[in-house]
């Protein structure tokens, strides 16, 4: 499934505020890109970038903490676990999908958080991390 429309609010683009050590982010994702640096100047940079999409091209060029690869996971589950605990209303959204079963598909080469669908990628099976965290959310809030 794609995360629009009636499941728009399961992306980490979904305006969804997050308070993060006294900071609010705007978004998951502003929060998740942020986390990729310890550098306080560059991550106050990245929670004030105007779109979601803006403080990911912006995480994707800081130097990345060293323990980032072994951490990234824990801190999506962390950032994702904080947005719903922290929007009741997403919250219930996220409980009404039941057991759906959660699947980020995308045509932007996304294989190891979701699952691109692109003529490239179509015969590569996607990780789909994000969706595994966000049933592990679900399952945690119930």
């Amino acid at each position: 499934m794609k995360f629009t429309d009636t499941y728009k609010f399961l992306s980490n683009f979904y305006n969804s505020p997050i308070s993060y050590q006294k900071e609010v982010y705007p978004t998951a994702e502003h929060l998740y890109q942020a986390l990729k640096t310890k550098n306080k100047v560059l991550r106050k940079q990245i929670r004030l970038s105007q779109t979601p999409g803006k403080a990911k091209r912006m995480g994707q060029r800081v130097h990345l903490r060293e323990d980032w690869e072994k951490i990234k996971n824990k801190i999506m589950y962390m950032v994702v676990l904080s947005k719903f605990l922290q929007n009741h209303t997403l919250e219930k959204a996220l409980l009404r999908t039941g057991e759906t079963i959660l699947i980020e598909d995308n045509y932007w080469h996304d294989n190891y958080w979701g699952n691109c669908l692109c003529p490239k990628c179509k015969q590569i099976k996607g990780e789909n991390q994000l969706g595994k965290i966000l049933m592990k959310v679900r399952k945690t809030i119930k």
